[in-house]
């Protein structure tokens, strides 16, 4: 299958690779054609007082967020290194953002990134590209083949180590029900 057809059947899907922002760097952000400048720019958190700066001086969070604004009218929105731009807050409030964006908008999101954790409870799909290629697709973030690929996160590791011998936890991304389901195991 090709990413546009996992696109239309799930809407929001992961990548592991690599991503370069293609903005040109020598622009000022006024000058970058992004729809409804205000509302686009309180939809991502971004203050106004960026505007008349160049993109070359943006922090790496407000660089990916006016990467982000100069797709957001399109059909397909491609965006990439979550993990290296953005704090966990940041993080969060984009994942909700782009589900809402696939659930009531209709749009279709490719994200790009090496690092698993941005994928917990944002795709359904995780796709491994190599060379333009996919090389492996999974649905299951306990995978032992995706971890070929990219570096295992820590809960992943844990749980899988805690599971060696018989399963005792299940496998579960979110450090809370990881506790919940710790306690609920010794009780």
């Amino acid at each position: 299958m090709e990413i546009k057809e996992y696109l239309n059947k799930y809407g929001l899907i992961g990548v592991i690779s690599d991503y370069e922002i293609s903005l040109d760097k020598n622009k000022l952000v006024k000058d970058l054609d992004i729809k409804n400048r205000d509302k686009a720019f309180k939809m991502v958190n971004l203050d106004n007082s960026i505007l008349d700066k160049e993109i070359k001086e943006l922090s790496l969070d407000n660089l990916l967020k006016i990467d982000l604004l100069t797709k957001i009218d399109k059909e397909i929105i491609i965006v990439g290194n979550l993990s290296k731009c953005l704090n966990k807050k940041d993080l969060e409030y984009l994942k909700k953002l782009f589900l809402k964006l696939v659930n009531n908008y209709h749009k279709k999101i490719v994200v790009i990134d090496n690092d698993i954790n941005v994928f917990f409870d944002l795709v359904k799909i995780v796709l491994v590209l190599k060379d333009k290629q996919i090389v492996y697709e999974t649905n299951n973030f306990y995978d032992d083949k995706l971890y070929q690929y990219c570096k295992m996160p820590k809960i992943v590791e844990f749980i899988k180590y805690i599971n060696r011998d018989n399963k005792r936890l299940e496998e579960v991304t979110d450090i809370y029900e990881l506790i919940k389901d710790i306690y609920r195991s010794v009780s």
